[in-house]
């Protein structure tokens, strides 16, 4: 069996879903999103059945040592295996660093078609998938195919470059014995050197790049009509230092995703803070930084910053006293909220204070909550970029 054929558990892993808070579940400004336990799959789960009239046929065993890619999919309680083949593939190893990848890695081309077996079957059979889109090339060493949880269902995703830096990709799942093609609303480019990520089971997210911006698209499956749509889009500039941090992280970590709009502002957050509750958070202000990293072990990053320890998340990052652990303030990203200060000022009514923040070319807007105050920062064309709760 080739050596990087890949393998997936069946078990719908949590840790690549780091990150998500409950809350940050519960504010998708989508449908509420429930697990039923009869929807889950399961470990012990019923046999699987694969359409074979009319369909060509390779002994199962066989095609596990030929095949490029193998992965384990589910439908539902349905456990599969789907094969990636090509009768006519050729290999070839680079001879320098280029656009197919690096000095050294092996690249592999052919006409491949899709398999499908039960289970630990004898019998896998083709697929009318992938039929139309001619000679693809692979790099085993690039993330260019492989599998994405997505609650009871197992999308296997075939990317293909379109540069160096982006890549194309069709998205493939199982349907009463079947692997078809998912609806894609728009084309599906996302950057060459990751992954997609996965967000609450029910949403991927992509990341590209052109000369001016990043883009941060989220899309939504619907898991009824076998389709995915555009949910939300952000457009960071180049020239925002915020932005390429999150785009390494984006690109370094799996688990992570770039904050979309996620958080609705509403009159009462200033109450809500008088009690040391700030929105977009489930901990209070005064919670211990150990209590919410046991509960969310996968934090982007901890470090310190003029002098204050913190630990950032996608959504929210929590400042902390170095002496006891205990949180003092907590930063939320604009993106979250895409709302600007005159918004702001309409919810909240005219701040307490405000003054210039120099390295936006903005302000800072401060509102008080008793012990607890609020400050907003704007950039110069009036856009929140981040709000601070602070005790």
């Amino acid at each position: 069996m080739k050596n990087f054929i890949y393998i997936i558990s069946m078990v719908l892993l949590p840790s690549v879903l780091a990150g998500c808070s409950d809350e940050t579940n519960a504010s998708l400004n989508t449908e509420e999103i429930t697990f039923k336990k009869e929807d889950k799959i399961e470990s012990e789960s019923k046999p699987s059945a694969v359409k074979t009239e009319g369909k060509d046929k390779k002994d199962s065993v066989w095609i596990k040592e030929k095949a490029l890619f193998q992965f384990e999919a589910a439908d539902g309680k349905l456990n599969y295996t789907v094969f990636l083949y090509a009768e006519d593939e050729q290999k070839v190893t680079l001879e320098e660093d280029g656009s197919k990848g690096e000095k050294g890695d092996s690249v592999y081309t052919g006409h491949y078609s899709v398999y499908l077996a039960e289970k630990d079957g004898d019998v896998a059979y083709k697929q009318d998938v992938l039929q139309d889109f001619g000679e693809l090339s692979f790099n085993p060493s690039k993330e260019q195919a492989y599998p994405l949880n997505m609650r009871n269902k197992t999308i296997i995703s075939v990317f293909q470059e379109n540069d160096k830096h982006l890549a194309k990709g069709e998205l493939l799942a199982i349907k009463d014995g079947e692997v078809v093609e998912i609806s894609l609303e728009k084309e599906l480019i996302t950057s060459a050197h990751a992954k997609v990520k996965t967000i609450n089971q029910k949403f991927i997210q992509t990341a590209q790049t052109n000369q001016k911006q990043w883009v941060f698209s989220t899309w939504l499956f619907n898991e009824e009509t076998f389709s995915l749509t555009l949910h939300d889009r952000e457009e960071l500039k180049k020239d925002d230092g915020n932005s390429i941090s999150w785009m390494d992280l984006w690109l370094d970590e799996e688990f992570i995703y770039y904050p979309f709009k996620n958080l609705e502002l509403g009159s009462d957050v200033i109450e809500k803070a008088k009690q040391g509750i700030p929105f977009g958070s489930p901990y209070p202000i005064g919670t211990h930084i150990t209590e919410i990293k046991k509960s969310d072990p996968n934090f982007i990053k901890e470090g310190i910053s003029n002098d204050i320890p913190y630990v950032m998340y996608p959504e929210i990052t929590y400042y902390f006293e170095p002496e006891t652990g205990n949180v003092t303030a907590v930063s939320i990203p604009g993106q979250r909220m895409r709302i600007s200060i005159d918004e702001i000022t309409t919810l909240f009514g005219t701040p307490a204070e405000q003054k210039e923040a120099p390295l936006s070319g903005g302000q800072i807007s401060r509102y008080t909550a008793d012990k607890y105050s609020i400050e907003v920062f704007s950039d110069e064309d009036g856009k929140v970029s981040k709000v601070y709760v602070v005790k």
